[in-house]
């Protein structure tokens, strides 16, 4: 009977808490996440920040004492960033043509072991708007991994008094990820007209392409360039509430406010749009060889191609 105790006790979750992370979330929706049994803890809990309630870290572990098992953790954090992070490079974000992005109850990414989930409006501050990110386990299962990041938002935005009448309802089922292909017949990422980002006369190259949403879309180039376009418009409200957004420079004949020149919003119909281009190294590296087309050029190449496809007629 001890034995069967200690092992209860060491190996399952049976007689541990019904939450964690100060209570932002129960301990099932975790260990939903990890792919094998064990006993889930939050060791110190929640590490708030002074001053905004919806700042905040929490790592959760998963334990287990029988043979050739190994901890895993869960780390789950609350911040506010650049309303368009999904779309920049800065080693942190996966591009986005590897996540998968899905919006109507919560808005929100996940990947291979990275996600997140965007706070309700209302949360959004002059710092910006607020967002739920974990990071998961290689081979949890992507669903409930949304389900846990929902079920987190939804906490952190009722405990910060800023949750919207109805909760965020997480999607059950998400859209896979694109696969690598090839860059077939010059035209690049699907979308005949876009210039190839480097020297011309390149061929072995492979691409990504996310079009399996109507709101998002993004292509990324191996190595050459990553390409993003969203009008979902929570995402694209917060980008224009995020520090540093400002009138731009006409592109391919749009007026634009933004980030830079690489990282806008235009009038679409009426409808406000993201762009942006993040560069790679092989295009970088090959910048100013014959036939690599100038920065500024891509760019209002790829305004031009891609908006199209989003109802956009330069005026």
């Amino acid at each position: 009977m001890l034995v069967v105790g200690a092992h209860l006790w060491l190996n399952t979750n049976l007689f541990g808490g019904k939450d964690v992370c100060g209570g932002l979330v129960s301990t099932d929706s975790v260990d939903a996440v990890f792919s094998k049994s064990g006993r889930v803890s939050d060791r110190d809990g929640l590490d708030d920040r002074p001053g905004d309630r919806l700042a905040f870290t929490c790592t959760v572990e998963n334990s287990s004492f029988l043979p050739g098992s190994d901890t895993k953790y869960l780390r789950i954090s609350g911040s506010r960033e650049r309303g368009d992070f999904p779309f920049t490079d800065n080693g942190r974000w996966p591009s986005p043509a590897t996540m998968s992005f899905f919006s109507g109850g919560a808005i929100g990414a996940v990947g291979s072991d990275h996600g997140w989930v965007l706070l309700p409006d209302a949360c959004t501050t002059a710092d910006g708007p607020a967002i739920i990110e974990g990071y998961a386990p290689e081979g949890s299962a992507p669903v409930k991994f949304t389900q846990l990041l929902t079920e987190f938002a939804n906490s952190a935005a009722e405990r910060a008094g800023c949750a919207a009448e109805e909760p965020l309802t997480a999607p059950d089922a998400l859209a896979a990820a694109p696969e690598a292909r090839q860059v077939k017949d010059g035209v690049v990422c699907g979308l005949a007209g876009l210039e190839f980002p480097g020297p011309k006369g390149q061929t072995k190259v492979r691409e990504m392409v996310l079009d399996r949403t109507s709101s998002t879309w993004s292509c990324e180039v191996t190595g050459h360039a990553t390409y993003a376009v969203t009008q979902e418009s929570h995402i694209v409200a917060g980008i224009r509430s995020s520090p540093g957004y400002k009138e731009q420079s006409r592109v391919a004949g749009h007026q634009v406010s933004g980030f830079d020149a690489r990282h806008v919003v235009a009038d679409c119909a009426g409808t406000p749009t993201y762009f942006s281009m993040e560069l790679g190294q092989d295009y970088t590296s090959a910048i100013g060889e014959s036939g690599a087309p100038r920065t500024k050029d891509l760019f209002e190449n790829f305004v031009d191609v891609a908006g199209k496809r989003f109802g956009c007629n330069a005026h």
